[in-house]
């Protein structure tokens, strides 16, 4: 057991030989928190190199080798929640991508409370989860993901953007849980998005089918793909149209696209995406509305690109972008 936190470095670095790998096998059977804990660091380190390769992911990757022989060399070994945070601290990874950085940090966003696994995701960070059912989870910047570490539980509660890609199983229905609507679906491809404090939940279905249910009036909306549904829970109003849905799913490659988008919901989408706050006059923007794709570019190009559009003045100060309309 003192030895499972080297070896997942070692299997990450493909330096592991036979027996250490058929020990994390082992490991996997006794629990599957452990199953749903090597997946989400197998996913994060995929998703790095994938992603972008760059210097300071080679350096990372040094410092954890260094380790790995550190460990070897001294031989100390480590409790069982003392390990899974060590292995995890070991493993950030800062990637560029169009001027945003992407911080995997496992330490500070991957709990475990009351026999349930949590993960978020702060502003300007997207994450890949990888659930104990096999199904996988793409997380928005600012999102907070829980879900119970038994595959055959398969329900999660989410505050914020994801997109799900749900294993079929017809005997155990998968459920998410967001703001005031319940999602059911046996095996699909989807788009959920609901932040705190925001009164709108949004579905976009790809492929398969989904079944929202409203809580306030139990009401079930079937989903079906190419369907977008938006429900307002102050209003109680729900929209299904068709749409474009995989324009819903461009922001896991960095791409956000916005449709007739009203400037102030425009500026929150930006602010979460790129770790950066606004100060400026809602009331003076409240009629002005946005359409146009932002494909990886970095926060001075976006307000470039805005202001092709929309005359605005902006003036930046490290985290803080004031604005005023130009008029």
């Amino acid at each position: 057991m003192r030895d499972i936190p080297l070896i997942i470095a070692r299997i990450l670095l493909k330096v592991a030989n036979k027996d250490e790998v058929d020990t994390i096998s082992w490991w996997e059977k006794k629990s599957p928190l452990n199953v749903s804990f090597l997946n989400n660091l197998e996913a994060f380190w995929e998703l790095s190199v994938e992603e972008r390769s760059s210097d300071r992911l080679n350096i990372a990757r040094e410092r954890l080798l260094t380790r790995v022989k550190s460990t070897e060399a001294d031989g100390h070994g480590r409790s069982l929640i003392y390990y899974l945070l060590r292995v995890a601290a070991v493993l950030v990874f800062v990637i560029s991508i169009g001027g945003l950085s992407i911080y995997i940090a496992s330490e500070t966003n991957l709990f475990y409370k009351n026999n349930w696994v949590e993960v978020s995701t702060e502003a300007g960070q997207r994450s890949k989860v990888s659930l104990p059912d096999g199904s996988l989870v793409w997380l928005n910047a600012g999102s907070i993901i829980k879900y119970c570490p038994d595959k055959n539980e398969r329900k999660v509660s989410l505050n914020g953007e994801a997109y799900f890609e749900v294993n079929h199983s017809p005997d155990y229905p998968f459920v998410i849980e967001t703001g005031d609507t319940k999602i059911k679906v046996l095996g699909t491809k989807f788009n959920v998005s609901h932040y705190s404090g925001s009164k709108i939940t949004e579905a976009s279905l790809l492929s398969g089918k989904i079944e929202m249910t409203l809580f306030k009036s139990d009401k079930v909306i079937d989903i079906r793909p190419g369907e977008k549904v938006s429900y307002d829970a102050e209003t109680q109003t729900l929209n299904k149209t068709e749409a474009i849905v995989q324009n819903d799913i461009l922001w896991k490659q960095g791409i956000l696209v916005f449709e007739n988008e009203s400037f102030n919901d425009l500026i929150l989408k930006l602010e979460r995406y790129y770790a950066v706050n606004f100060d400026y006059n809602r009331a003076t923007f409240e009629n002005i509305h946005y359409t146009g794709t932002i494909n990886n570019l970095n926060i001075y190009r976006v307000l470039e690109f805005i202001n092709l559009t929309i005359p605005i003045n902006y003036e930046i100060n490290n985290k803080t972008i004031k604005l005023t309309l130009n008029k």
